[in-house]
């Protein structure tokens, strides 16, 4: 059976010691800051913000092309025979027809799929792909537990705040203003390429709740992951509840990468809940 590596873009938001154990190849995507590009994870999450709030114009960037054929070609050099390149939901980003505008680029055999997730089900879906070549699956079999998993996958989050979503053009402005004026902490489910709102509690206890009932009714075994922008405080008492709760097959704790984060903004924490494939 033909040796498979796997690439995957940054967005999957993985803990860094699941990408070592797993030998997974993570290629950035990337800031625009008043026309200065930042990939992410070269800079932290208060220096994020802070940039982000004296910046005129953020916005957010696929990788080039290139990129995954420098990533492709790394895994060859490696010892790969072939490559399943895994992205997150096209729905969300140009980043899945960068991904297969590389094949163009080398002579690596190379599988581009769209897990249909964002964040950690995108991330689940990965790992999954991943353990299953550990296991002796073939890539086509990686391919479809991946697809399961992301397209499978349930992304709920508390945003402290909707400025940042609003400045994405994911939620419209007025949204925004009456959240501000009402002092809610809206729980938003992320589907279908936008953030649609399910609960607007005023407090994070109420918002920790509702968080929490929305993974209660989930497959079982589940494997959850708390995520979290910079408010690593709420995230380790979220898992905490969840595992009293749930007692999850796997409960991972991972902060956002800088290109999710800057959609949510500081203080998010959310859930992503997959099926224990």
């Amino acid at each position: 059976m033909a040796r498979v590596a796997i690439v995957a873009d940054s967005s999957a938001c993985l803990p860094g010691d699941l990408i070592v154990k797993h030998n997974i190849r993570l290629v950035p995507l990337g800031l625009s800051i008043d026309g200065r590009f930042v990939p992410d994870g070269s800079i932290s999450a208060e220096e994020l913000f802070r940039q982000a709030a004296a910046a005129r114009r953020v916005q957010t960037a696929s990788p080039p092309p290139g990129d995954f054929a420098a990533a492709f070609e790394d895994a060859r050099r490696d010892g790969a025979e072939e490559v399943l390149c895994l992205t997150l939901s096209a729905a969300y980003s140009g980043t899945h027809d960068a991904a297969l505008g590389a094949t163009l680029l080398t002579d690596v055999p190379v599988t581009v799929v769209d897990t249909g997730g964002l964040a950690m089900t995108h991330g689940f879906a990965v790992l999954s792909a991943a353990r299953a070549l550990e296991a002796g699956a073939g890539g086509d079999e990686a391919s479809d537990i991946a697809r399961r998993v992301g397209t499978g996958g349930k992304l709920v989050g508390m945003l402290d705040t909707l400025k940042f979503l609003v400045r994405g053009g994911r939620v419209p402005w007025i949204v925004g203003w009456a959240a501000s004026v009402m002092r809610v902490k809206p729980v938003l489910a992320f589907v279908d390429g936008g953030a649609r709102s399910i609960a607007r509690p005023r407090t994070w206890r109420s918002a920790k709740a509702r968080l929490l009932s929305e993974v209660l009714d989930s497959c079982w075994p589940a494997r959850i992951a708390v995520m979290h922008s910079n408010a690593p405080e709420p995230a380790a008492e979220l898992a905490a509840a969840v595992q009293e709760a749930m007692q999850p097959a796997e409960l991972l704790v991972t902060e956002f990468s800088s290109v999710m984060a800057v959609h949510t903004g500081p203080g998010f924490v959310g859930l992503a809940v997959c099926h224990d494939d």
